[in-house]
């Protein structure tokens, strides 16, 4: 592994100096390329300025806004200007890295900037810098009424000399808010700029490109650098959560290194094949929680056909695109930020403490298993070996971790080379001792044009991950840190953790508790490796032509170990033996593509035109060894272990995928927009004659705000969009355990290990276990999308508002047991069923500009509703009516339901015992204090009298939440600047089972609320938060049945994320050596709102096996040089 870290860093360290020496050399020419449709020279000279790095000065009054509108590509400076400025009367000069604009009817003699008449009475100079304090270069700042004017350099520093009528300075740059400041008598003026608010201008990443979000007419939604900059939070998904409608995060851990969050886009999209979103970093598929989110320029999700269609062979869930930052002309800019945060769990159960639990406990069996004596003792704590007052959630949680995160990126370049080299370290522990997690990155992405016509740009990056975990000493069933968690959960407070002599407690079951498991040298280690390079060649054959060929390459390593460890609780108890369990992973990823685009304007018609082919190739290999009885705790290593049982198992899987693709795009004058996308998808998954697969889209779109009518009707109308899309996407992602069935899905597995008899003779042999279909073909999702995006008041208050409607069809799935056997076989994955996800999405915004305050209020708001629409082969028709697989997934009802009997509260006497329905195949002997379950219906549709299994069960709830929504916040004042997120969820149910779920359940201990909140003799509440006590088994009693009574709503609005920041004024650190420092504190998962299960947090159900999520307080720094 470190092999692979010192390859990485030579690599990074020795292009990074070639670059460097390449980029000074090298010089500001570079050819121009220019769309410019009826907009002002000034927004077409910066466009010329950010391709050719001359600054450029418009001399005079109405020069500025004067329209342009032509087209060109590649062409050199001198007749890009040419053609820009045809047909106008106007004429350019080059002086001093200025290109000077002025109107031919004025002198022509030679210019200087900020040269006027009368001569200047004082000079100003001063810094200009952005809302993170780094410096703005290309800034225009000009003495108000007149035409004397100057530019900032790279690091944002101007100097201008003001004629004696100036009064007022004007600072103006593309994609920040115009800013002005009284001149006075100062001699020194420093400005922070506000971005736009006007966003038709924005870049939005797609599929194979990026189009200005006013042209774009599919479904995307965008996440910025700027805002995940916000969020101090280890893995990139979280940065997402709340920040778009129709995106569902959810975090269901904490655990460190694996506490990504569950993404969804517009609903779980189906219940065979995985529906999981397709994640491409830089175009190359790539796990979101690997990426430092400190290296990522833009996140943007394509939800419906139109924009997803082009990735068709696994975009039927969504695609999420990771975009890393890219290289900047200019010095070398270097960033530096570093945090340091404490983390609490959010929730964490509250167990009732000894002598309580012995009354609780009398009060279940109804007899004085614990004496009044023995409570006494309990509560003095005289005698603590026998009768202790134990805290394992304590001892298990026992310290407050620090998470740490430290980045370091270089950027810079010229015209012809740029490049990012960026360095990145994060290490968060968790809440138990020698459990933590912490990440190495590294990354340089190069754009070199070789040529005129020839661009390379080069990304290569590696990120190594290193996860400890305590683990439970040998001889346990369990053995991973989730079930030391699980046992602090159950364990009773009544058993002692340590005696007095330094032994151990050993527990319920003579098998230690969670004081000795965390003291044991038992451990889990995990090493994740990841390479990954792409490379991607652009050829302008022509102005309107250019060819590309991608090549991309991604190595995964894996090394985990867990060695349990013997441990001594006392001179009788030796939990073992020692054993080791090692796994080594390997996977290999590959893809080559090939693109052609062709983008023509002629007058007022814009065509694009995109050809594709990719193939993509993946292997993966695994190798595992165990053995056991290692000669002590020293010892680790496998080698040393007992051959006697040991077991060694290998396997390799491999698939492929080759697609062609297109994509069409038109548009007349920016008003009327078009395009198609077409894919065809081959998948190795598939037998021979079903490998392949066409999904096409359409998209359509109409800017009625580009209407002469619309404009003289309504002027205050910033942009008014109709939308609408249709297409289908596909799905190979069969879901597998073992991670081979999924790629041979269709082919006959043979399982060894079968006996045959021959000759009299026993022998070993294989065996075709399962039945497999032989027209296994592609899942398809079928989407339908129509909105309107409206801005008004100049771009300040906007609204985007969505309707979708996704039908998956021929659902890979695996049909239940009861319908799987034939011939004595199981059925593999077949085509059948089918799914319905719609709703509506709404994002809006509102961003003020007051003087010297900027604020903004962005809200998000989602609806899905899920629904199945059939099972086919899996259907199981009830006597009841209700169609399904007889669990969680039922015709005309959401997925991930949960079944079960309606609860009308608690009974109180045993007349109402007697006077309700018969609950006795149920509950054969109901008590005061159990749950009353509904009579819903008997054979005949109306309610029997009777409840039971077949006829009173009712659909109750879902685990996917049917609304979503966040709120964004921002103000900033001079150098201040405050952010807020809030998000949650609404109608969804969740559920706590066994140790987490019950009192008394298989032994365990008894939690505060279900104490506070029991149903007694003394308090006969039919409302009560939890029933009657009882010893619950592993079967459960007639009260753990599944039944309403379990679900509450999870529903909940957090606080998500809240940072306030500074940024020190350029006049304060003038003469530093440093451009720019900003300090900030921010929390994260501050407060959440909730009816959930008192010391549980409502994104998670559990077991009790489980590890808690974490709120985060933290102090940063950004440093810019």
């Amino acid at each position: 592994m470190n092999f692979y870290i010192r390859v990485t860093m030579k690599l990074a360290l020795f292009l990074t100096t070639i670059t460097i020496v390449q980029a000074t050399a090298a010089s500001l020419a570079q050819p121009v390329t220019l769309t410019a449709r009826n907009v002002s020279l000034t927004e077409a000279m910066r466009s010329v300025q950010a391709q050719t790095g001359y600054l450029f000065f418009l001399k005079g009054k109405d020069v500025a806004y004067t329209k342009v509108n032509v087209t060109f590509r590649n062409e050199e400076l001198k007749s890009a200007m040419n053609k820009l400025l045809a047909g106008l009367p106007l004429t350019w000069e080059l002086e001093d890295g200025t290109i000077i604009i002025q109107s031919r009817s004025k002198p022509t003699r030679k210019l200087s900037i900020a040269e006027e008449r009368p001569l200047p009475q004082h000079e100003v100079t001063g810094r200009v810098i952005n809302e993170e304090g780094n410096g703005l270069e290309g800034v225009t700042v000009t003495v108000k009424g007149t035409t004397v004017a100057t530019y900032t350099d790279a690091g944002g520093n101007y100097r201008i000399l003001v004629p004696e009528s100036g009064n007022v300075l004007l600072f103006t740059t593309i994609g920040y808010e115009a800013t002005e400041q009284a001149i006075e008598s100062r001699t020194r003026i420093d400005v922070q700029m506000q971005t736009s608010v006007s966003d038709l201008e924005e870049v939005v990443v797609v599929g194979y490109g990026t189009q200005k979000k006013g042209s774009v007419i599919g479904s995307v939604s965008q996440v910025s650098a700027e805002q995940i900059g916000e969020r101090s939070v280890p893995q990139l998904s979280h940065a997402l959560t709340g920040q778009m409608p129709g995106v569902t995060v959810i975090q269901r851990t904490g655990r460190p290194g694996s506490a990504g969050g569950e993404i969804s886009v517009r609903g779980v999209g189906s219940f065979g094949a995985s529906p999981a979103a397709l994640v491409l970093i830089d175009g190359i598929p790539g796990n979101l929680n690997d990426v430092n989110p400190n290296d990522v320029e833009s996140v943007s999700v394509l939800k419906d056909a139109s924009t997803a269609a082009i990735y068709g062979s696994r975009a039927a869930n969504g695609v999420i695109l990771v975009t890393t930052k890219l290289g900047k002309d200019g010095k070398t800019q270097i960033n530096y930020s570093g945090s340091v945060g404490i983390q609490k769990a959010t929730e964490l159960p509250d167990l009732v403490n000894s002598w309580e639990y012995a009354e609780l406990y009398n009060e279940a069996t109804g007899n004085e298993v614990y004496t009044a004596e023995d409570i006494q003792k309990f509560k003095d704590g005289s005698d603590p070996d026998n009768f202790p007052n134990s805290d394992f959630i304590g001892a298990v949680f026992s310290r407050d971790p620090i998470q740490t995160a430290h980045n370091l990126q270089l950027n810079g370049g010229n015209a012809t080379t740029q490049y990012v080299v960026s360095l990145g370290y994060l290490n968060q522990q968790g809440l138990l001792e020698r459990n933590d997690y912490s990440r190495y990155n590294v990354r340089l992405n190069l754009t070199n044009k070789i040529s005129d016509k020839l661009t390379l740009f080069t990304r290569l990056s590696g990120v190594n991950e290193v996860i400890n975990e305590p683990a439970p000493p040998g001889g346990i069933e369990h053995t991973q840190m989730p079930d030391i968690i699980n046992l602090a959960v159950r364990i009773p407070s009544v058993y002692v953790g340590q005696l007095s002599n330094g032994d151990f407690g050993t527990g319920h079951a003579q098998m230690g508790t969670p004081l000795s498991y965390i003291s044991s040298e038992s451990f889990y280690l995990d090493k994740p490796f990841e390479l990954n390079a792409n490379m991607r060649l652009d050829w302008q054959v022509l102005a309107d032509l250019k060819l590309s060929a991608i090549g991309g390459y991604q190595r995964n390593n894996r090394y985990q170990k867990r060695f349990l460890a013997s441990q001594r609780l006392n001179p009788n108890i030796l939990l073992g033996p020692t054993s080791v369990n090692q796994f080594n992973e390997a996977t290999v990823y590959s893809t080559l593509q090939a693109l052609a685009e062709y983008d023509k304007t002629i007058n007022d018609h814009h065509f694009g035109i995109l050809a594709g082919y990719s193939f993509e190739a993946n292997r993966f290999d695994e190798l595992t060894g165990y053995r056991d009885k290692l000669p002590g705790n020293d010892l680790s290593e496998i080698n040393v272990g007992s051959p006697d049982g040991q077991t060694v198992a290998g396997t390799a899987t491999e698939w492929a995928l080759q697609s062609f693709f297109g994509r069409l795009r038109y548009d007349f004058a920016n008003k009327y927009l078009l395009e198609s996308t077409v894919r065809y998808d081959g998948s190795s998954r598939f037998p021979t004659d079903k490998k392949y697969a066409f999904f096409p889209s359409v998209a359509v779109g109409w800017r009625l705000s580009e209407e002469g009518f619309f404009k003289e009707a309504l002027p205050w109308v910033h942009d008014f969009k109709l939308k609408a899309s249709y297409g289908e996407l596909g799905n190979q992602n069969i879901q597998s355990s073992d991670n081979i069935n999924g790629n041979y899905p269709y082919q006959t597995v043979l399982q060894s290990g079968y006996g045959y008899p021959f000759g009299g003779v026993l022998g070993t042999g294989v065996a075709a276990t399962t039945l497999t279909d032989p027209l296994l073909h592609w899942e398809t999702t079928r989407t339908t999308d129509a909105g309107i995006d409206v801005s008004v008041l100049s771009g300040e208050l906007g609204l985007t508002a969505s309707y979708f409607n996704r039908k998956t069809f021929d659902i890979l799935y695996k049909p239940s047991a009861s319908v799987s056997k034939v011939l004595g076989k199981e059925l593999s994955e077949t085509n059948t069923g089918s799914l319905r996800n719609h709703g509506w999405e709404f994002t809006a915004y509102y961003r003020k500009q007051l003087s010297d305050v900027h604020f903004s209020v962005e809200p998000n708001f989602s609806i899905i509703n899920n629904r199945v629409l059939d099972l086919g082969v899996g259907n199981i028709y009830q006597p009841n009516g209700m169609v399904g697989n007889g669990s969680d997934l039922f015709i005309g009802h959401p997925m991930q339901l949960y079944y079960g009997y309606v609860a009308e509260g608690l009974y109180t006497n045993d007349a109402e015992i007697t006077a309700g329905p018969d609950i006795s195949q149920i509950n054969p002997q109901p008590h005061p204090g159990d749950i009353k379950y509904r009579d819903v219906s008997g054979p005949d549709g109306v309610p029997d009298g009777k409840v039971d299994p077949v006829y009173d069960r009712v659909v109750l709830g879902s685990r996917i939440p049917k609304y979503t929504f966040g709120l964004a916040l921002g103000a900033k004042y001079k150098g201040f600047e405050l952010n807020a997120l809030i998000q949650g969820v609404a109608k969804v149910k969740g559920k706590l089972v066994g140790y987490a779920g019950y009192a008394f359940y298989n032994t365990a201990s008894i939690q505060r609320w279900m104490m506070e909140g029991r149903w007694t003799p003394e308090n006969p509440d039919p409302d009560a938060a939890y029933p009657r006590l009882e010893l619950i088994s592993n079967q459960g009693t007639p009260n753990t049945v599944e039944s309403s009574f379990w679900l509450p709503d999870v529903s909940y609005v957090r606080l998500k994320n809240i940072q306030l920041g500074y940024g020190l004024p350029a006049s304060l650190i003038q003469g530093w050596k440093v451009q720019g420092i900003r300090f900030y504190v921010t929390a994260e998962n501050l407060y959440t709102w909730n009816r959930y299960r008192q010391g549980w947090d409502p994104e998670i159900n559990t077991n009790g096996s489980y590890y808690p999520i974490f709120a985060n307080y933290t102090f940063g720094l950004n440093l810019t040089f």
